[in-house]
């Protein structure tokens, strides 16, 4: 790009300034480059920085020589997309709120670091340290009558992402009611058609609560049958999630030790003594319950 180019997209980003980007509160990288296609609900979602609501980041799997853009909403539209502010898609600096349909590629197939300045209008990708995998989702959020959000979609609960260092990894600890729950990756869509994923299934067919998959048929939950503090592992490498209840403390404590030992059995009636991830019934004194570990 020539210096005069260069200085006339300065001022046009300087313009842009001073009139004000568009309040998003969200990014979705879109296009053939990334693992959702062209499908905008499943874009590589990409979240505000704390300290400047106008910057969004995202760690994201691209292919190389195919097009991407960014859009702020579900639908298409000139106020909705950010787009190349110039017709060399191989040249990744600027945006430009509508316009000329142009857009992004990149050179090399890789985790990127991607990053969205809509104060600058401007547009930064650099290749991640890590490549051992595709990284596919940057956000896990909780979504059922089991969570403090209930089923309303904006209110799910978000997971704690690993970042880099374990990009499959997502971990939580907080208070679950009786109910149920599964994981949406994009609240932002407001919506069920977006990449959601689910408890999986064993060999037999049977619902197995340590797998989590995104093959949703018969919408298979997670079941909380006891409220109480849970502590959650997620690997999405593995396909494995562990739901435990976390360690009670003070006077709980002090009204355990009154209760008879609990005496635990898988669902098939066979006593377990140290049960692992899974449901069992719990059974102490007069008391039964359905608990997951």
């Amino acid at each position: 790009m020539n210096n005069f180019t260069k200085s006339a997209l300065a001022s046009i980003v300087m313009l842009s300034t001073a009139f004000g980007a568009s309040a998003v509160n969200h990014l979705n990288v879109v296009g053939a480059a990334t693992p959702g296609g062209w499908n905008i609900v499943d874009g590589i979602l990409m979240l505000p920085d704390p300290e400047n609501e106008n910057v969004f980041s995202c760690i994201g799997y691209l292919k190389a020589d195919e097009e991407f853009k960014f859009l702020s909403d579900r639908d298409w539209g000139t106020n909705n997309e950010y787009r190349n502010a110039t017709n060399d898609p191989y040249s990744v600096e600027f945006l430009n709120q509508g316009g000329d349909d142009w857009k992004f590629k990149v050179k090399e197939s890789a985790n990127y670091h991607i990053v969205c300045d809509l104060n600058c209008m401007t547009v930064k990708v650099t290749k991640a340290e890590y490549q051992d995998n595709p990284i596919r989702f940057n956000a896990l959020y909780m979504v059922g009558n089991a969570t403090p959000g209930g089923w309303s979609i904006p209110k799910g609960t978000a997971m704690n992402w690993g970042g880099e260092a374990d990009p499959f990894k997502f971990t939580w600890t907080g208070d679950l009611t009786e109910g149920e729950f599964k994981y949406d990756t994009n609240i932002y869509n407001d919506g069920w058609d977006g990449p959601w994923l689910f408890a999986g299934v064993d060999d037999e067919g049977n619902i197995d609560y340590t797998k989590i998959v995104a093959d949703g048929t018969n919408d298979r939950k997670w079941k909380i049958a006891e409220a109480g503090t849970y502590d959650i592992n997620v690997d999405l490498l593995k396909g494995s999630i562990s739901i435990t209840k976390s360690q009670s403390s003070g006077i709980e404590n002090i009204v355990e030790d009154c209760e008879d030992a609990p005496v635990y059995y898988n669902l098939q009636g066979i006593v377990v003594k140290e049960p692992t991830n899974g449901i069992y019934i719990k059974k102490a004194g007069d008391k039964v319950s359905k608990v997951i570990f």
